[in-house]
């Protein structure tokens, strides 16, 4: 687990189930690859790691590169569970510029867990901690125009849409142009 980041704990809430943010711990890598295969089929078309063959060493290579980019500054990356500490999803911050105080918000909630408000609260839970302990000013979302799905936790976290950045992501080889929602403090 990171130093001085314990998990983040929601605000009282009326969503089920209770979600909480946690950092990764090596012991997380196989759960989260379950949750992954789990949810391939609705994750491949939105994110680039996801890909066909995703597996065991693609997750124990993201968990284990998590310390180091946390101390880096690099990404603030946490993992959605629920009172089970069961993994529901992710959550993190990328993108870090910590001269003008902005990072990207980033998020997926895995298929058995879509739909019940958990990528909002989680993202909410998120954007609360980094303006309060990492003083950001600004938090950016990148979402594919096709992406609905993504574009409503962004709405409903009270992300305000500023523009339409055209073939602004690769995705498998292919160019979207995005939605770029934002957070200000």
């Amino acid at each position: 687990m990171f130093q001085g980041c314990p998990p983040l704990k929601p605000q009282a809430s009326s969503l089920k189930p209770v979600t909480t943010l946690r950092p990764y711990t090596l012991s997380d890598i196989s759960p989260l690859c379950d949750a992954v295969l789990e949810s391939k089929r609705e994750l491949a078309p939105w994110m680039p790691w996801c890909h066909e063959n995703y597996g065991p060493q693609d997750a124990a290579e993201w968990v284990e590169s998590r310390p180091a980019a946390w101390e880096k500054n690099d990404a603030w990356s946490f993992l959605i569970v629920d009172e089970a500490d069961t993994i529901l999803g992710t959550c993190g911050l990328h993108r870090i510029d910590a001269l003008n105080r902005v990072a990207e918000l980033g998020y997926w909630v895995r298929t058995s867990a879509a739909g019940q408000g958990i990528a909002t609260e989680a993202s909410r839970q998120l954007r609360d901690w980094a303006f309060r302990e990492k003083d950001l000013q600004r938090i950016e979302i990148l979402i594919s125009t096709e992406n609905r799905a993504s574009q409503r936790v962004a709405e409903k976290l009270g992300a305000e849409r500023e523009a339409i950045l055209r073939s602004r992501l690769l995705l498998h080889g292919r160019r979207h142009d995005c939605m770029l929602f934002a957070i200000v403090r």
